[in-house]
């Protein structure tokens, strides 16, 4: 943890580039072909005259089909399955990037460390921007305890994905060991019935598919469903930024109307970005997490009227800017304007 920050410091070194490079390329690559060998391996080991070859996809499979069947995946859809060793030890996505992207939190607000001491700490951590990736929701769940030790350590954290996610092979698994679960309402609802607190991205591939380079910008004007949720519980929204998410990767405009209409029509975010050396890596870029004070809205009833959530969204939404502007020019962003759109 720290209490500054600068987007100016000093580049990691050649050695750490290269690390990151291979090892965050590496792991895309590895992940897309597994799953073109699950899609097309049959036909290839049916035209393939090599024994070994054969073989070698005959294992691939069986060894999928052990893994779907007995990892009781589906399950964990609905309460998740996090796995902490992972998060916190697996060097080549996760110690390596947290170096390489200098990834730490901001000091937090004395009335967030006192509220997360209670027993019975719960909070919808809202966080902005996504990014065209989101990489450092991946990365955060490997220190987070540095900041909310008693709910991580009550394995009471859970994180709200699309369901998308949870469809491709080892995505899904990753997912899953990093404490995700599906993001929908029923789901979610269950979730903080059960006394979770939820991590939330609520700007979601919409947000995903406008990041634009050297921008602060978030899709949150019409996104009022986890402020809604959070009034039903009874528990406290906790917004938090994310400064230089949207600095990882130089992004494109390139065919965003169709773009758009798949990501509306199907929830299917296709961004047109590239980072280090024009690869999927990030750039280089330092990500500093700043969270603000936990916001407990009122209602009258047992269930917020539209304009309780209107009021209640537009305070979330005033809140978002206040943390944004308190924050940029200590950790190097002062020349940026956040836009809410």
């Amino acid at each position: 943890m720290r209490g500054d920050s600068d987007k100016t410091s000093s580049k990691p070194s050649i050695a750490l580039l290269l690390l990151a490079f291979v090892s965050w390329n590496a792991t895309y690559i590895f992940i897309v072909t597994f799953n073109l060998c699950l899609l097309f391996g049959s036909s290839f080991c049916n035209i393939s005259s090599n024994i070994d070859t054969r073989t070698l996809f005959a294992l691939l499979y069986a060894g999928i089909v052990v893994s779907l069947s007995s990892s009781g995946w589906k399950s964990h859809l609905n309460d998740g399955g996090p796995w902490r060793r992972f998060s916190e030890s697996y060097y080549l996505g996760g110690i390596i990037m947290r170096k390489y992207l200098k990834m730490t939190f901001y000091k937090l607000p004395d009335d967030l460390v006192e509220a997360e001491k209670k027993l019975d700490a719960q909070f919808v951590l809202a966080g902005f921007p996504h990014g065209c990736g989101a990489e450092f929701r991946v990365l955060m769940d490997g220190i987070i305890q540095e900041v909310l030790p008693n709910i991580v350590k009550k394995n009471n954290l859970r994180v709200l994905a699309a369901s998308v996610l949870f469809q491709i092979p080892l995505v899904r698994d990753m997912a899953l060991w990093t404490g995700c679960i599906d993001a929908n309402r029923k789901t979610a609802s269950k979730a903080l019935d059960r006394g979770r607190s939820l991590l939330v991205l609520p700007g979601g591939e919409a947000e995903q598919i406008l990041t634009i380079y050297g921008r602060e910008r978030v899709y949150l004007k019409s996104r009022k469903g986890f402020v809604k949720l959070a009034m039903r519980k009874g528990v406290p929204v906790v917004p938090f930024y994310v400064f230089g998410s949207s600095d990882l990767f130089y992004t494109s405009n390139f065919l965003l109307g169709p773009r758009k209409w798949i990501q509306k029509r199907f929830g299917i975010c296709i961004p047109f970005c590239f980072g280090l050396l024009g690869s999927l890596c990030p750039l280089p870029k330092t990500i500093t997490v700043v969270f603000g004070s936990p916001l407990k809205f009122s209602m009258k009833g047992s269930d917020p009227t539209d304009e309780e959530v209107n009021i209640a969204h537009e305070n979330f939404c005033k809140e978002l800017k206040h943390l944004f502007d308190t924050h940029k020019d200590s950790v190097g962003y002062g020349d940026r304007q956040l836009e809410i759109l």
